[in-house]
């Protein structure tokens, strides 16, 4: 069987991907916030979005992941490991550097653990992305592929759109924010010029981007 033919047999299209990616934003949101209490006893949020819990990072690492699910359900659990583990350190390494491009900010620094490079990427998470890797391909892949098969199509097509819209505004609104923020952080006497910045000042104040984004440190503010 050829590469198309294992992708639509396994139902890769947009609207597959995209609820793939929904579900592993909420599920990611869900384990960084159970993760915390673990190792602080308090919930955090860990939402990259101003609207939702939605913790982006895990979203695409879910899409990127089924994809490689599809070739490597049958291969041995080593091999799982060490593409799973590579990919996701790919994926949390480039979206540090985008994030850090973009907005001047990281999120999430592991300078202080064993073997890391520029703090986007270390040892231990890698290890962790190729568990979480093979736990999905293992255990999660298959009921995906079951969910997948039950969705209705026709209906889903509007949900789809009706997400898509959303999630766009979503991330349009969260990064003018994010941006705004830094503009504030950078020069705290800083006045709105136009009604788009008075908005943002209003609606997304220092108080509440804080709550939203706990971990996040912009750079030379």
């Amino acid at each position: 069987m050829n590469i198309k033919s294992k992708l639509r047999e396994y139902n890769v299209s947009y609207n597959s991907m995209f609820c793939i990616f929904m579900i592993g934003s909420i599920l990611g949101f869900i384990l960084e916030g159970i993760w915390h209490i673990i190792r602080k006893g308090s919930w955090e949020s860990h939402s990259a979005t101003v609207w939702g819990p939605f913790c982006i990072i895990y979203g695409i690492a879910a899409a990127v992941l089924y994809v490689g699910a599809i070739f490597l359900k049958d291969k041995n659990i080593l091999l799982q490991f060490a593409v799973c583990a590579f990919a996701g350190s790919f994926i949390e390494y480039f979206s540090s550097l985008f994030q850090e491009f973009c907005f001047g900010s990281v999120s999430w620094n592991y300078s202080k653990q064993f073997f890391n490079i520029g703090g986007r990427i270390s040892l231990r998470m890698t290890i962790l992305w190729g568990i979480l890797g093979v736990a999905f391909v293992r255990i999660l892949f298959p009921l995906i592929v079951s969910l997948l098969d039950l969705i209705n199509k026709d209906k889903w097509n509007v949900y789809c759109i009706c997400l898509s819209v959303f999630m766009g505004i979503n991330l349009f609104l969260t990064s003018i924010a994010v941006l705004r923020w830094g503009e504030r952080i950078g020069n705290p006497v800083d006045t709105p010029s136009n009604a788009v910045e008075a908005f943002l000042d209003e609606r997304f104040d220092d108080e509440r981007m804080s709550e939203t984004f706990p971990n996040m440190v912009f750079k030379d503010k």
